[in-house]
């Protein structure tokens, strides 16, 4: 603390969460940078670790992060950790600063914050941003020039830290910003840094085949050299979903005027002529989608949705977005079981998801339907029903691709009733320590990675590890009965094109020597790109498979040892659908290739032991769960008393 110096030099940092860089712009921290520096604290810089993943080192002088901080000398050293899973790399940086330097204030954002309790008493954290930093940190940097005591933060809302007793203080949660205040960013601190072409992307780039490829207006001759860049046209979201955490509190739509000066900009300094809208919840005001809509069609731009409810969508408006430059709506549907549905809280119908995806696929707007299993309550009976769903979305059109289906396991984040669960059933001890091991569990993973599954089912995890293939299997099926083996292969080849292209940019990109890249994770093939057939076909993004074409189909032995069983059974699709009564020794097999052998077979053993109990099971008289949100289930008691948290952890467990 300086009460002298008026002006503190600070840096906010992003951590890497993924394997590699996020191409979506660090719009939080740039927010953030952006409120200080109009609130007047000018010396305000930007270190972006996350895109740049310098080289650890293990002295000062050969660490570039640390060698970095300790030139710049800041007071005030901000982390944006956006998701629970950079918990390994906010403890490795900050222990870090601590050590080389002492006197830097260490100020941590982002939905990692709801562990704070641990973060305190593990990490090097000063303190924690606990809700939307854009006040919270403008306040905390105000307090920190007069405080002389850690006491005095008890003013500033939004905030947690340990006081000089070392007992736990969490203050209020902040009102939530303005609308017109939302994501206000100052592009030029990208700019500045010649990091920009990053995030806006040229034409050429592998981002607009990914997500344009199947749109032919991209190729009209106008659009050539058009760049492809990302923004948001709201903040937050209106839903309350059991496995989701987040700080914002409602939703706010951000004035279209403004949109539209954000988007102009960009246009006019960027080229920009294809933008993906980043938000939760896009449109759900319809006098706002319906002003967005008027004026983004006088910008003839080809744009896309990352976020939208089936409950809010009709077919008059997916013809008006569709007219105005849409090209790609992806939706929240998360389940074809109402059941699962209502566990998760969602607030929308089956009916509403598959009303959604005709009216979509019909009026060629390209989606994807997006799961999220392995909830409790979840049964064979409830992954049927969502197989079920995803054949109902293959039998819509021929250009679906039956293997573009996202699908992923339900992962356990602190601030979510979901975690709640996983503590009420010990699978996360009460001890800061078992905590802090959960996290270190799920840091640099992502939601589909098996390791980091927190099994809430009744049924082992290589069952549920199953219920993947078998979704996927059954759509490939569906397809093949409804369009025909000839239209699957195409779908094939093009897929394998874009795979190609996104895995060759991984392996650039990723060769595991960041500062806090994630550990080194086996480099995936692309099944089939060696054939003759397959190369021709990739090296032209343009050209399709005829029909008096053969693919060359690689040997189903050398695919199952190089690939995923994924890849191999999207390339010999009817064989393992003839053979689905044995899919739980394919199953264990891949899980051998991704998770190691011990892990594997530490599933099989729980397996085998679950088969062996399963004729016992009318001795255990549980009572079966009630298919309602997670969170009533909580208030009727479903669940077992969970392990006290102190007064200030409590809130922060409950989210907003």
């Amino acid at each position: 603390m300086s009460p002298n110096n008026h002006n503190p030099k600070i840096i906010i940092t992003t951590l890497p969460l993924r394997e590699i860089p996020s191409h979506f712009p660090p719009m939080g921290a740039l927010t953030v940078i952006t409120s200080l520096k109009q609130a007047g604290f000018t010396d305000t810089h930007f270190y972006n670790v996350d895109l740049f993943r310098p080289p650890f080192g293990k002295t000062i002088s050969d660490d570039q992060v640390i060698n970095y901080l300790t030139k710049e000398q800041p007071d005030i050293l901000g982390i944006s950790a956006v998701v629970s899973t950079g918990y390994a790399a906010a403890k490795k940086l900050s222990i870090a600063v601590k050590k080389f330097l002492p006197n830097t204030t260490i100020l941590l954002g982002g939905n990692l914050g709801a562990s704070a309790e641990v973060i305190l008493h593990k990490t090097g954290v000063d303190y924690i941003c606990t809700g939307e930093g854009e006040k919270t940190v403008v306040d905390f940097v105000k307090c920190w020039l007069a405080a002389k005591t850690k006491s005095a933060f008890a003013d500033v809302e939004g905030l947690a830290f340990l006081d000089e007793k070392g007992d736990l203080i969490n203050t209020a949660y902040p009102e939530p910003i303005a609308a017109e205040d939302a994501y206000e960013i100052d592009w030029s601190i990208l700019e500045e840094l010649g990091e920009m072409s990053y995030y806006v992307k040229n034409y050429e780039s592998e981002r607009i085949e990914i997500y344009y490829g199947h749109d032919p207006r991209r190729m009209e001759p106008h659009r050539k050299g058009k760049t492809f860049a990302h923004l948001s046209g709201s903040k937050g979201c209106v839903a309350r979903c059991t496995f989701c955490h987040r700080w914002d509190k409602g939703i706010r739509y951000i004035p279209v005027p403004i949109v539209m000066k954000r988007l102009d900009y960009l246009i006019k300094k960027h080229n920009v002529g294809f933008v993906s809208f980043g938000d939760e919840n896009f449109g759900t005001d319809k006098r706002w989608l319906g002003s967005f809509i008027d004026e983004i069609s006088k910008r003839d731009l080809i744009w896309s949705v990352s976020g939208m409810r089936v409950n809010c969508i009709d077919e008059e408006w997916i013809v008006k977005m569709k007219a105005a430059g849409c090209s790609s709506i992806v939706y929240g549907m998360e389940s074809g079981s109402q059941k699962m549905l209502d566990i998760m809280e969602k607030k929308t119908t089956t009916q509403q998801n598959r009303d959604a995806l005709k009216w979509t696929v019909k009026h060629k707007i390209d989606t994807v339907v997006q799961l999220v299993i392995g909830m409790p309550g979840e049964t064979p009976e409830t992954i049927k029903e969502s197989a079920d769903f995803c054949s109902y979305f293959i039998e819509q059109n021929s250009e679906i691709d039956p293997n573009n289906l996202s699908i992923n396991f339900a992962q356990a984040l602190p601030g979510t009733p979901l975690y709640e669960v996983a503590r009420s059933k010990g699978l996360i001890e009460s001890s800061m320590e078992d905590e802090e091991k959960y996290l270190l569990q799920i840091s640099n993973r992502d939601a589909r990675d098996g390791k980091t599954f927190m099994n809430m089912t009744d049924f082992p995890q290589l069952v549920v590890e199953n219920w993947y293939f078998a979704i996927c299997s059954q759509a490939r099926m569906t397809y093949i009965k409804k369009w025909g083996i000839d239209s699957y292969w195409k779908i094939i080849l093009r897929s394998n094109r874009f795979q190609s292209l996104n895995e060759s940019q991984r392996i650039t990109d990723n060769l595991d020597t960041g500062y806090f890249a994630s550990p080194a994770r086996e480099k995936k093939i692309a099944a089939g790109v060696a054939t003759s057939t397959l190369s021709k076909a990739i090296s032209d993004n343009k050209k399709s498979l005829t029909e008096n074409e053969k693919l060359n189909i690689p040997n189903i032995f050398s695919l199952l040892k190089q690939s995923s069983l994924s890849s191999t059974s999207s390339f010999y699709p009817r064989f393992f659908w003839h053979i689905r009564c044995f899919s739980i020794v394919f199953t264990f097999l891949n899980c051998v290739r991704k998770y190691g052998v011990s892990f594997a077979i530490k599933m099989l053993g729980e397996y085998f032991q679950w088969q062996c109990s399963r004729p016992f099971s009318f001795l255990k008289n549980k009572e079966p769960i009630e298919y309602i949100s997670l969170r009533k289930l909580f208030s009727k008691k479903f669940f077992r008393n969970i392990p006290t948290d102190s007064p200030a952890m409590d809130t922060l467990r409950k989210g907003r």
